[in-house]
């Protein structure tokens, strides 16, 4: 009998190979649950926000006195030094007050058989004097607040202190000279109230013909120029804007649930529209307390107003928070109210710190085309 092999009944089944689209979705799958659970920690200790603005003190440039402008110094957009001319008010009707309250007070003089030269001489001094020490007292108080927030160099609040101490001593010794001159005049002219009007009214002239002469309040920048030679100028009325470079921080509005672990002091890292593929190193200031809503009316109408760009259905509130630069010198091109990225490490964490020293790198060179 031959042997016979039975046949198999069925054929062997091969592997099925993997499937490439549900391999693919579950890594999609990881990431996006690694991305989460990140973002959930680095909102807290990294927190990041493309919405920064550069701030700056900016004040209308008014004058005390009216009259009409002779002279303009400036043009739109000059960088100017503190102290330096602005523009100058026609000073003849000024000039023409001191001689009639010199005169006058000469008259009165004479009417109480009192001499009164020196006590115009003195009175003129003190006015010259007045005038300096405001300017330098102004320009001094910025120095020190920028020396405080370590800005500058201490060896700038020696020298701010040193020219208050002058000005002040500047004051002090026309103030004696004054009084000298007065008592020169003799109990019976000292005490006369017509001599002390007539004073009065001679150092009010003094004063605002000294004020003729506008001068820059601060280191700065002039825009917004609104005057011509010929231009009537009214006490009060601003003619331009001054941007006070002296003192240049950046509001980075972040989203409330961020704001946890972020205190003054805190280190961040900026990077300016204006320069693509730069990071400036920074500090937190301040965390802002309060902003307006809309439509409240009354005391909150004066709070900060946040605009939220996130485009969530639900957009967190916003709060601003202050950061000082932290260079000796305003990076150039950085003008008022331009764009700026902010990150702050609220805390030293090694992992997040790292991957938010990363991103705001790479935000920096994403700039070049953004």
């Amino acid at each position: 009998m031959t042997d016979q092999v039975a046949a198999p009944t069925s054929a062997a089944q091969p592997k099925s190979a993997p499937n490439p689209v549900r391999r693919w979705t579950m890594i999609i799958l990881v990431l996006c649950i690694v991305i989460f659970v990140y973002s959930l920690f680095s909102d807290r200790l990294a927190p990041y926000t493309p919405q920064g603005v550069v701030q700056a003190y900016v004040v209308g440039v008014a004058p005390e006195v009216g009259g009409r402008i002779v002279e303009v110094a400036v043009k739109d957009n000059d960088l100017v030094k503190a102290g330096q001319p602005l523009f100058r008010i026609d000073r003849d009707s000024y000039e023409i007050a001191v001689q009639q309250a010199e005169a006058r007070l000469a008259g009165v003089g004479q009417s109480v058989g009192a001499s009164t030269a020196a006590v115009a001489s003195a009175e003129a001094k003190l006015a010259e004097a007045m005038a300096a020490r405001d300017n330098v007292n102004e320009q001094a108080w910025r120095v020190l607040e920028l020396v405080k927030k370590g800005t500058y160099a201490k060896a700038r609040a020696d020298q701010a202190n040193a020219q208050i101490k002058a000005a002040a001593a500047g004051v002090q010794q026309a103030e004696a000279e004054l009084e000298k001159a007065r008592q020169n005049l003799g109990p019976q002219g000292a005490d006369n109230p017509q001599i002390r009007e007539a004073m009065a009214a001679l150092a009010q002239a003094r004063l605002d013909l000294v004020r003729t002469d506008v001068l820059a309040p601060a280191d700065g920048l002039v825009t917004n120029l609104q005057l011509t030679i010929g231009q009537y100028a009214a006490p009060g009325q601003a003619l331009m804007s001054f941007i006070d470079i002296g003192d240049v921080w950046v509001n980075a509005d972040f989203r409330e649930n961020s704001l946890e672990l972020v205190a003054p002091g805190a280190r961040a890292e900026i990077v300016f529209d204006a320069l693509p593929g730069r990071v400036f190193p920074a500090s937190v200031e301040s965390v802002g307390w309060g902003v307006a809503r809309s439509g409240q009316t009354g005391p909150t109408a004066e709070m900060p107003t946040i605009h939220n760009q996130s485009g969530w259905v639900r957009d967190p509130q916003r709060f601003a928070v202050r950061l000082q630069v932290g260079t000796d010198k305003v990076p150039p091109n950085i003008r008022y109210n331009s764009q700026a990225n902010v990150i702050v490490y609220a805390d030293d964490n090694p992992i997040t710190s790292a991957i938010g020293w990363l991103w705001i790198r790479l935000v920096s060179v994403l700039t070049y085309v953004i």
